[in-house]
């Protein structure tokens, strides 16, 4: 016969056991949600090794840092495998990555930018042939969003789970502050800085005005995909401050502003079937005359659909002020499968159908697959029917890189 004490002790463990089982259920949502294989985490954490040695090592804390299309896009993906299994390794492995890239900032290894001739906090780069004598270097801010945006997300993800504390709550909180330092010192959206050699295109300057509506909407120093690019760690930053109680007002002005600037450039046109979708110019024209007429391209456009989605994930929108709601997402999202298709495996370079084909490798749309759960509501099929078709036309497979396979596991099934 069991006593008192006993009966209870098993209670005890019984209910823990119970707890246990439901934190494991909640933290595995999304891998249960995405039906993901164990073949296929297990294929992408091969890729590590390999992946750290050739685009990471020796590459950071240099004279030329790489300009961040890559690598960026690398470590995006392994954002978009921990959001979609919340493997550990998965996170543990972007660290590694991840103190590269920190370690290598300009502020910690004393380079200059060539334009100020004094330190400033990014990671410095002569690939895009700055510059009087196309050789200077600058810490230009595209360059630097592309890795502050891992950056952030690693520490909005710690954050806003209290339990990844312990074992990489101190590597989150100095990627916080190295981010929040670089948007503090460069202040991309605040201050207009006019450098020595006055070099085209390169300061990314936006007047206060430039979030306002009707003719006061111009002047913009940097095509619609610079912009986004550029706003988006803000968006991880702010949700970072969030959850830790400290929302920091600042981020969220701003990305406020870039919403708004975004959408005052937006034209929705409609299809013969009724369809309405969106189309944009590369750059404003106000800026460019010369190219004001080029509508953006399918791929530049991408990295307005990323910019979006992290916006509308991250509920900083109020109703009132809302400018990307669903129903708009969805508008962007027909902007790829009705716009810009010209038939079920053909492409058009531009958003609005024109440009010509679409001559580089489908697997390179992958960026739009973030709209995927958006891109049900037209009379077109949806964004990921029409990129796998393509794909398998081209004999591409899902494993055609480490960010083309994650963007797949994470919203391909949306």
């Amino acid at each position: 016969m069991l006593y008192l004490k006993e009966v209870n002790e098993m209670r005890l463990i019984f209910i823990i056991l119970i707890v246990i089982s439901f934190l494991y259920s909640a933290s595995n949502k999304k891998a249960s949600i995405h039906n993901i294989s164990k073949q296929d985490i297990t294929w992408f954490l091969q890729q590590h090794k390999d992946l750290k040695n050739n685009y990471f090592i020796n590459n950071f804390g240099v004279d030329n840092h790489p300009s961040g299309w890559d690598r960026g896009a690398y470590l995006r993906a392994y954002i978009d495998m921990y959001e979609a299994t919340h493997n550990i390794k998965i996170l543990r492995n972007l660290n590694e990555l991840l103190k590269i890239v920190a370690d290598g900032n300009d502020i910690l290894t004393n380079r200059k930018d060539d334009r100020v001739n004094s330190v400033l906090s990014g990671w410095g780069t002569r690939e895009y042939r700055y510059g009087l004598n196309k050789k200077e270097r600058y810490s230009d801010m595209l360059t630097n969003a592309l890795y502050a945006y891992p950056l952030a997300a690693f520490a909005r993800i710690v954050k806003e789970n209290k339990y990844l504390n312990k074992e990489f709550g101190v590597d989150a909180n100095r990627y916080y502050k190295m981010v929040a330092k670089l948007y503090a010192m460069q202040k991309p959206f605040k201050k207009i800085i006019r450098y020595k050699d006055a070099t085209f295109g390169t300061c990314y300057s936006y007047p206060n005005n430039y979030y306002e509506d009707g003719d006061k909407l111009s002047k913009i120093e940097a095509p619609i995909n610079w912009t986004v690019i550029i706003a988006e760690p803000l968006i991880e930053l702010y949700r970072a401050s969030r959850a830790d109680g400290k929302s920091t007002q600042e981020y969220k002005n701003t990305i406020l502003k870039v919403s708004n600037y975004i959408w005052k450039n937006m034209h929705l046109k409609t299809k013969s079937s009724r369809d309405k979708y969106l189309v944009w110019y590369y750059w404003h024209t106000d800026i460019n005359p010369e190219t004001s007429d080029r509508i953006e391209d399918l791929t530049h456009g991408a990295r307005l659909a990323e910019f979006v989605v992290s916006l509308y994930d991250a509920k900083i929108e109020r109703n009132s002020q809302k400018r990307w709601t669903k129903k708009r997402l969805t508008y962007l999202a027909n902007t790829f499968t009705v716009g810009a298709l010209i038939k079920d495996t053909t492409f058009a370079n531009y958003i609005n159908g024109t440009g010509g084909v679409y001559q580089d490798a489908p697997a390179t749309l992958y960026e739009w697959l973030e709209l995927q759960k958006f891109s049900h509501q037209s009379t077109h099929k949806s964004i990921v029917y029409y990129i796998t078709k393509a794909m398998r036309k081209s004999h591409e497979g899902k494993k055609y890189n480490l960010a083309v396979f994650a963007k797949f596991i994470r919203f391909a099934n949306d």
